[in-house]
């Protein structure tokens, strides 16, 4: 069946059930930024504007939302991969954690760019050091010379 104009289109009940869901979801990820990206990659002027303070869910704020939404799973998962990096790091021994830059004795979980590198690598995304960017090891290496 094809709405009129006159006539709203119908959501499938499961649609209706996230965006219900919506309003109550907190959002990590903050909607001007999502909007930003969005205008950004050219998905065109959203017309509104939201305060801190002001969290209703209207028609125009769900699009937003829900990337918003989906671009705080994203960091989740790619956050805990990194973790996981981390920990195998960690139980793999003490000479190759020295190896890898890492104190033994220290115990803290540090979220370090070559762990996230490597969950990134996952997800088809390539991190790298800018041309600026000195490694430790890069320096070591040139005070040996």
């Amino acid at each position: 069946m094809v709405p009129t104009p006159n006539q709203p289109q119908l959501l499938p009940p499961s649609t209706e059930q996230v965006y219900s869901g919506l309003a109550e979801a907190p959002l990590v990820v903050p909607p001007q930024l999502v909007q930003y990206y969005m205008r950004k990659s050219g998905q065109g002027p959203i017309l509104y504007n939201i305060s801190a303070d002001d969290r209703e869910c209207n028609e125009d704020m769900r699009l937003t939302q829900v990337v918003s939404l989906a671009a705080q799973r994203f960091l989740a998962t790619v956050l805990n991969d990194a973790m996981q990096h981390h920990k195998m790091k960690r139980a793999s021994g003490v000479k190759a954690m020295k190896e890898a830059g890492l104190d033994p004795k220290d115990k803290r979980r540090l979220l370090r760019t070559d762990d996230l590198a490597q969950a990134l690598q996952e997800y088809g995304i390539t991190l790298r050091n800018p041309p600026y960017y000195v490694d430790a090891k890069d320096q070591a290496a040139g005070a040996r010379r």
